[in-house]
């Protein structure tokens, strides 16, 4: 099973304020995949002054948690086109297209990925 981290479970992850102790044993067992969607959107939030970061170094700290990285291609763009329109967040849409292009279950706190993913893996938010 590959888990691609919606950047909600990624940031608290970075954060050290995952919760949901199931949750952390299976993206320790398992591993995890980031989107460059998560370090964008990070990024950005952190430039509007809606999100703290623990360093301005998102990749580095990224990488030191051995988790893998999954890039943005043009197919994964373009699956966005067939998605309902449920979720209206750009960076979500993205993310749930990679993970169905990728055949990957998302990791988040978020319910509404489960209407596009019902395999969907949903965290307790703290």
């Amino acid at each position: 099973m590959r888990l691609l981290l919606d950047t909600c479970i990624l940031y608290d992850w970075m954060m050290g304020a995952m919760a949901d102790t199931e949750a952390v044993q299976l993206i320790q067992h398992a591993g995890a995949w980031v989107s460059a969607v998560s370090i964008w959107e990070m990024a950005i939030k952190h430039g509007l002054g809606k999100l703290p970061l623990p360093s301005r170094q998102i990749v580095d700290d990224v990488g030191a948690q051995g988790f893998g990285w999954l890039s943005i291609t043009p197919g994964h763009a373009q699956a966005v086109l067939d998605l309902a329109a449920h979720h209206k967040d750009p960076f979500d849409r993205l993310l749930i297209a990679q993970a169905q292009c990728e055949g990957m279950r998302i990791v988040t706190c978020d319910r509404l990925f489960q209407d596009y993913l019902p395999d969907t893996i949903l965290v307790r938010a703290i």
